[in-house]
């Protein structure tokens, strides 16, 4: 009770994010709530002008429903989609766009993906509109020219963003709603036109540049191969140049913050500068002078990164700070200084609340502030060497602690030696950061950044190799962790309760701990008996493969081309998640383009392209086998097109499935000819198909 009367931050925080994330996920826009809003605005005001303190809880309560009635409203007003002048509301009238690249390009195996401003529309008259939409261009030398702030005029071929193709997929339009985005264009050489006109922000310009300049300084002093590609994330937030492999060993041996400039860094950066600027402290008035300089600096370095959203949040949270830390005279609660660095940020931008950098970052904070000088103090070693690693594992541990349920639910893995590979990440981390701003600062006058940037490589390849290292050791990564929604909230519920008992020492927490404890074990037992009752099939819509799995109890034999199983990305964002949700830990690899060879186990029998599984026959339509039988599945593809209708005179499938690699109009063409009284058609161009065999 005490910690909630002496952080009026936190108070405000609590039902402001209650409010957001009911308006995110009902997405209800009404007058109504409106109405209702003021009214309750209204009624606390008179209430808290003829009430006495006996009634403070009341009006506490009734201060807490106006903020989140002014949470919800606020973030309804905030939302894009519900604005008049949105260029939704003229998708089907207009056939052309004036547009504005507000991103640097990005670029993909066919493609440069950006994201486009839209501000007028281009029909019979211009007509002024609002609304961020996600572009991708056909790869031309023509692109390659677009920088930020270029103005296009683009033609109408504007589509709503897909919802997620594949069960428990990553929801990438629910991601891209959080950034106010709902819709999608692909434009080809001939369909966008470049104009004269850059209206660019100009800090936003420089900032870009200026991290371009910063790129090429490490190039051309020796930065090199795997080294330039962590060197550039580390130190500029460069993260489109790492490879698949490279964020897999991060991934694994729990360094992933590494790869991100974030809070890390920045709180690198603050501690290095705040003990240089300590200088100043004879100086009259220092405290002032040292914080603009510090607050600066901070956002100084946030420029040289781009201005990315991470590091620019993480430049708001220090710059609070250093505010209640070095400029109001009075000691300053730190976690009332984060919630009001929190209050400002969903200000700006209220679905900040799901970015998961945003959760990640105020939990590992949290965790660092409260749990660190709390496990630091539990053991006390004579040798300082052995005292600073004590103390970097304790900064790694309560990190780790806070962050837990966040990662466990959206990556669906834990590191088994971060604890380890932090030793060699944080200190290898500042000393890289440390080395790189040396460069930076040298650099543009020659002397020593040829060795710097050497040393600098160096470093680099260690931090790789400790990485590789780590990613190598045996139960390294613990995978196919599945926690719902409920079950990461009642984590965080029992962590909590945890350190309160801990802390206070009182039986009642103890008990609580121990309750919420066996509610979260029986939830996951629960998981691991309906796991062992599957029984089911599902074809994939990937977009150009045929895919699909077989499902008996904790065992899955997943279909697909040899290319599709060894992409890591790929199976990540389609498949996996799917299989940690349903508890899948053995798993049977067939090559989609092999299945002329016999195989056969306990639960499945293959040959010939058929498969016989739980007294259901699945067939791979193929030109060299027309084996004449009436399965009860027959998956078509692009390649067995063309034997189709020679097929189908002998032979009568209960259920056809047309997979992803055929094209619309095809499918249309032999839709229109099919006797979909006799056998049912399913087509995978745009969402999977499931079927419980139980």
């Amino acid at each position: 009770m005490k910690f909630w009367l002496n952080n009026p931050g936190v108070r405000i925080l609590v039902p402001m994010t209650l409010g957001i994330m009911t308006a995110a996920n009902l997405q209800i826009n009404h007058f109504l709530i409106t109405l209702f809003c003021c009214c309750s605005l209204i009624v606390y005001l008179v209430y808290f002008r003829f009430s006495t303190f006996k009634n403070r809880k009341l009006i506490g309560i009734l201060v807490s429903i106006t903020i989140f009635l002014v949470g919800y409203q606020y973030t309804i007003s905030r939302t894009q989609k519900f604005w008049d002048t949105h260029f939704s509301k003229t998708v089907s009238q207009s056939e052309f766009y004036h547009v504005k690249v507000i991103d640097r390009l990005v670029e993909k195996e066919n493609s440069y993906k950006t994201i486009l401003q839209i501000n007028s529309v281009l029909g019979e008259k211009e007509l002024n509109c609002k609304g961020k939409l996600l572009a991708y261009f056909r790869k031309n030398d023509q692109v390659k020219s677009l920088v930020y702030g270029d103005e296009l005029i683009i033609e109408n071929k504007i589509n709503k963003v897909e919802g997620a193709r594949n069960p428990n997929q990553f929801d990438y339009s629910r991601y891209l709603n959080i950034h106010q985005i709902n819709y999608q264009v692909f434009l080809d050489t001939n369909t966008w036109q470049k104009t004269e006109v850059n209206s660019g922000n100009l800090l936003i310009t420089f900032s870009q540049k200026m991290r371009e300049k910063l790129y090429g300084y490490l190039v051309e002093n020796g930065v090199e191969g795997k080294q330039l590609k962590v060197g550039s994330a580390l130190l500029l937030g460069c993260r489109e140049n790492l490879d698949k492999e490279l964020i897999k060993s991060y991934s694994s041996a729990g360094a992933m913050h590494v790869l991100a400039v974030s809070g890390l860094h920045v709180g690198i950066l603050y501690l290095l500068l705040a003990n240089f600027f300590n200088l100043f402290k004879r100086i009259k008035h220092s405290k002032y002078l040292i914080a603009i300089l510090l607050i600066s600096s901070l956002w100084f370095y946030a420029l040289m990164t781009g201005l990315s959203a991470s590091v620019m949040r993480s430049s708001t949270m220090f710059t609070f700070i250093i505010v209640g830390d070095k400029l109001l005279n009075r000691k300053v609660s730190i976690y009332n200084t984060l919630a009001v660095s929190a209050i400002v940020l969903l200000i700006i931008n209220p679905y900040m609340i799901y970015q998961v950098g945003f959760q990640l970052s105020y939990a590992a904070v949290f965790g660092i502030v409260y749990l660190q000088p709390k496990i630091y103090k539990l053991i006390y070693f004579n040798n300082t060497i052995a005292q600073k690693i004590w103390a970097i594992t304790c900064v790694s541990l309560a990190a780790q602690i806070a962050t837990l349920p966040i990662s466990l639910h959206f990556f669906h893995q834990f590191p088994v030696y971060f604890f380890v590979s932090n030793l060699v990440v944080i200190p290898s981390a500042i000393l890289i950061f440390y080395l790189g701003i040396g460069l930076f600062i040298v650099a543009p006058f020659g002397g020593f950044s040829l060795l710097i940037g050497k040393v600098l490589n160096f470093f680099l390849w260690v931090l790789n190799q400790a990485i590789f290292f780590t990613e190598k050791l045996a139960y390294s990564l613990i995978e196919e962790i599945a926690l719902s929604i409920f079950e990461t909230y009642l984590l965080y519920l029992t962590i909590f309760l945890f350190l309160i008992s801990i802390y206070y020492r009182k039986a009642k927490f103890i008990y609580a701990t121990m309750f919420l404890s066996f509610v979260f074990l029986g939830l996951q037992l629960d998981t691991q008996y309906s796991s062992i009752q599957q029984n089911y099939l599902t074809f994939y819509s990937i977009k150009g493969e045929t895919v699909f799995e077989l499902v008996k109890n904790k065992k899955v034999y997943f279909v697909s081309s040899k290319e599709l199983k060894n992409d890591w990305s790929k199976m990540l964002f389609n498949v996996n998640n799917n299989w940690n949700n349903h508890n899948l830990t053995s798993k049977v690899y067939l090559n989609i383009d092999s299945l002329s060879n016999f195989y056969e186990d306990k639960f499945l029998f293959v040959e010939n392209n058929i498969f016989y599984f739980e007294e259901k026959i699945i067939q791979v339509l193929n030109n060299d086998y027309l084996t004449e039988i009436n399965p009860d599945y027959l998956v078509v593809n692009k390649k067995s097109l063309k034997v189709l209708k020679a097929y189908l005179k002998q032979s009568k499938p209960k259920h056809i499935i047309f997979d992803s690699t055929i094209p619309e109009y095809k499918l249309k063409y032999y839709l229109e000819r099919m006797d979909t009284n006799v056998t049912k058609v399913v087509s995978l161009d745009k969402k999977f198909y499931s079927v419980d065999l139980k």
